[in-house]
């Protein structure tokens, strides 16, 4: 079979060693300077699949500037707050259980295509849901897509060269990042055009009373491009080895894979899959992870599955503005979002820089290290804080609130958050609460928000260098084709169950019955637990193919 010479949609230009004549002498590019072809593809298809990655983003921190708004417009308690962060948990969860057969099936590329239609109608039906119930469901139609992440490791690690795994996995976290403080951006942009309220603005209808609708809606654009730029990667070829088609694979091989390295690759492949030549059935495949020679793999997977979303972070990204409100400083939490966003997407960057090189151990072992430190700080800082409401603070929310319900309570000190709500809440009625808590809590409070801010910063950052990217990296490496989309879609769901749902269903929930203080020392001790547990099971897997790390953690496997 030979090597195809057409031009690929993503990047085809002459590979690093291809000769050209100058004269009558043949020159070669140096190899050390420039990127092969096949490696641009490999790079430019990553790039389109992490896309995903990106509209994850969007989707998880456009909501947390919507609270404030939705809560007040549907009159929303501490458990449907959280159920509204958590919608598209549960969609995970639902996807998760189908999106390995779908993979198998149907292939990694019509599966990528089917979640890209699904981010387009979530973000369609979410920014126009007319009640608490329809929004829950259009949340929850994203939540169907939120396999992306999943999938996405599964066709990246099965495309990428092994030098190049780790950054291009990791290429999805990064576009999280970016996702994430571009939806940041929009957010404070956007809640400053409706205050200021320009003329263009109002013809538009974006105003304080569809603030949160326009927010929602931005998701579509991405999206629906995302489903276009689907069409023009390749099939996986491993699995197109699996499946018996062995021609096509081999095309898409030498779209990726230098030249002299696509035998050898074909061949490792086959061995990987010996006598298999389509996929094998869902009972082969959940008993070949549950033989010996899996044990390893397997509870690598389930484990990191569990400790990432334990962290934290899901709770941090859906409630930052919240977080920050908490600490007095409502009237900067889009702006202090908008920063801690900026930032750690720079870590996100510096840790596909290095990730390569220092490998993934190190890096996820001092990443848990750091969250648990920076949990322990946003405690801490919490911890140190006094409620009192002055006379000063009740000419704020005079507009909202019948202010002599609020006397009774002025000039008394109260230690804890939980006591000083509970006292407001009595006072005024939850209707009342709801809109004056953002307002109240900024002059009522005194505390050392910086410190907060600093933890937050720090935990971010330490995330997004080591948990967040490491964990798609293992998920991607540790599995063999085989059993690949049951393994990363079952770990994911995993994942889904505890970051997805448990983590930003509950946060509000433990904000309001055990203070801010506790419910972050709680997920300081999941990262310190965390590191323990990976600490004595996560091998260092750079620079080996997906088959050398099958071997190696088979044989740890069967020595246990």
């Amino acid at each position: 079979m030979s090597n195809s010479s057409s031009t690929d949609p993503l990047g085809s230009s002459p590979s690093e060693g291809d000769q050209t004549l100058v004269g009558s002498t043949p020159t070669t590019k140096p190899q050390s300077k420039v990127m092969s072809r096949e490696k641009r593809n490999a790079f430019m298809f990553a790039f389109v699949v992490a896309i995903g990655g990106f509209i994850f983003g969007l989707d998880i921190m456009l909501i947390s500037g919507t609270f404030q708004y939705i809560t007040v417009e549907f009159g929303l308690t501490a458990l449907q707050k959280g159920n509204i962060a958590a919608g598209p948990g549960y969609g995970a969860l639902v996807a998760l259980l189908f999106a390995g057969f779908f993979c198998e099936r149907f292939g990694r590329k019509a599966t990528l295509l089917t979640i890209a239609a699904l981010y387009t109608v979530s973000a369609i039906g979410s920014a126009w849901a007319p009640s608490y119930t329809s929004l829950f469901l259009f949340r929850l139609i994203g939540g169907l897509a939120f396999t992306s992440l999943s999938v996405a490791a599964m066709y990246i690690g099965e495309i990428a060269p092994p030098a190049m795994r780790g950054k291009l996995v990791g290429m999805n976290q990064l576009n999280i990042a970016i996702g994430i403080l571009a939806a940041s951006l929009f957010n404070f942009w956007i809640v400053n055009v409706a205050e200021t309220a320009p003329a263009w603005a109002t013809a538009i209808s974006l105003n304080e009373g569809n603030v949160w609708r326009w927010m929602l809606g931005m998701e579509t654009i991405p999206a629906i491009l995302w489903f276009i730029l689907l069409f023009f990667i390749p099939e996986s070829p491993r699995w197109l080895m699996l499946n018996g088609k062995h021609e096509k694979a081999e095309k898409v091989l030498r779209r990726i894979t230098p030249a002299d390295e696509v035998e050898e690759e074909l061949k490792q492949i086959e061995e990987n899959l010996k006598d298999t030549t389509h996929t094998i059935g869902f009972v082969e495949q959940v008993k070949t992870l549950m033989s010996k020679r899996m044990r390893i793999a397997v509870l690598i997977g389930l484990f990191m599955g569990i400790v990432q979303p334990l962290t934290g972070m899901n709770a941090a990204l859906a409630f930052m503005p919240s977080i920050f409100a908490q600490t007095g400083g409502a009237e900067n939490a889009f702006w202090n979002t908008m920063l801690v966003s900026f930032i750690g997407m720079f870590f996100t960057l510096a840790a596909l820089l290095v990730i390569d090189k220092l490998g993934r151990r190190i890096i996820l072992l001092g990443g848990l290290a750091a969250c648990a430190a920076a949990m322990g700080l946003i405690g801490y800082g919490f911890s140190t804080a006094v409620y009192q409401i002055t006379p000063e603070a009740l000419t704020y929310v005079s507009s909202s609130v019948d202010t002599s319900l609020l006397q009774p309570l002025v000039s008394q000190s109260f230690g804890g958050e939980i006591e000083f709500k509970q006292a407001v809440l009595d006072a005024v009625g939850k209707t009342s609460y709801d809109i004056i808590e953002s307002d109240l809590l900024v002059h009522s409070v005194s505390m050392n928000a910086t410190l907060v801010l600093v933890g937050i910063i720090a935990f971010v950052c330490s995330y997004n260098f080591s948990v967040g990217p490491v964990l798609w990296i293992l998920f991607s490496e540790i599995f063999p084709t085989k059993v690949r989309a049951l393994a990363i879609t079952s770990c994911g769901f995993v994942t889904s169950v505890f970051g997805g749902v448990v983590v930003p269903n509950m946060f509000p929930w433990q904000i309001e019955n055990f203070g801010s203080a506790t419910t972050f020392l709680i997920y300081g001790t999941f990262c310190t637990l965390g590191l323990a547990v990976m600490a004595k099971y996560t091998p260092e897997t750079k620079g080996k193919t997906i088959e050398e790390i099958e071997q190696e953690l088979a044989a740890k496997s069967l020595k246990s």
